[in-house]
């Protein structure tokens, strides 16, 4: 059996969840409902593309919930289960198996946060008026990118646990760390070096560690996308009052998520391979 035999298997049973799609419609709710955000703020030069950037940082922290429930069990439920013996005696390799259920649970993943954008794109479009295509859908695509890498941190997870419960607390200390508490790391470290909280301009190395998550990542990504688009809207070097450091460009940046898409990957990889499942 190949993994695109299983990719397309994958893709077909996690599609028909009725809790997945639920997730999509929140986010595809909550992102069009924020992109309103800048209009109600009355200091605010409010543009469609301060909307898109709102909508951004809910994203930042619900496509990881959509991505790491769409993929956490993918492995570890099989295996609990018993079904895993079954697939692994139709005798494809276990690098074919996660590889095919990686692709098949991004595929899903992929495709409804698409979907749940460009819905908010076309509120955002009928509100505002207009809607950038350009900065939109490098919007669409990174979103997409940080579903794909905590894809890849759920598969990760999965092939690394026997259990269903303890592929779901791992993956809910992942969410947390990953997604909602990482800004306190370089919170916490700027007071420590500089004595006090950010306000203002901030070190460059400050930049990096707030995108050395998956989520940090995705956030300085669009800043790049919408400020590349539109000069106004402040970009790293307005953040850090002065050049930016090659170390906070946004090609790191980028170079973070595929990071955090492969290396959970590898390491799953490397556990599953080695586990007796008798």
């Amino acid at each position: 059996m190949s993994w695109q035999v299983i990719a397309a298997k994958e893709f077909d049973d996690a599609v028909r969840s009725r809790v997945l799609w639920a997730l999509v419609a929140v986010v595809a709710l909550v992102m069009g409902l924020t992109s309103l955000v800048p209009l109600l703020i009355p200091e605010f030069d409010a543009s469609v593309l301060m909307g898109i950037g709102a909508a951004s940082e809910f994203a930042a922290m619900l496509v990881p919930i959509v991505a790491l429930v769409a993929a956490y069990l993918a492995i570890a439920g099989e295996r609990e289960s018993g079904s895993l013996r079954l697939l692994l005696g139709l005798k494809p390799a276990r690098g074919a198996v996660v590889l095919g259920k990686f692709v098949g649970r991004s595929g899903v993943v992929v495709t409804g946060i698409g979907i749940g954008v460009l819905i908010a794109g076309v509120l955002a479009w009928a509100v505002y008026g207009e809607l950038p295509l350009t900065a939109f859908l490098g919007v669409l695509v990174l979103t997409g990118a940080l579903g794909v890498a905590f894809v890849g941190i759920a598969i990760g997870i999965s092939a690394s646990t026997a259990t269903r419960a303890r592929a779901m607390t791992i993956g809910i200390a992942a969410y947390l760390v990953l997604a909602l508490l990482w800004d306190l790391v370089p919170q916490g470290i700027h007071l420590v070096v500089v004595g006090s909280f950010p306000n203002g301009p901030v070190p460059g190395w400050f930049l990096l560690l707030e995108g050395l998550s998956p989520s940090g990542a995705y956030s300085a990504l669009v800043t790049a996308v919408l400020h590349a688009s539109d000069p106004s809207i402040p970009g790293a070097a307005t953040l850090v009052g002065g050049p930016v450091p090659v170390y906070a460009q946004w090609w790191v940046f980028a170079l973070v998520l595929a990071v955090w898409t492969a290396v959970p990957l590898a390491v799953g990889f490397t556990v599953f391979r080695r586990t007796d499942l008798n």
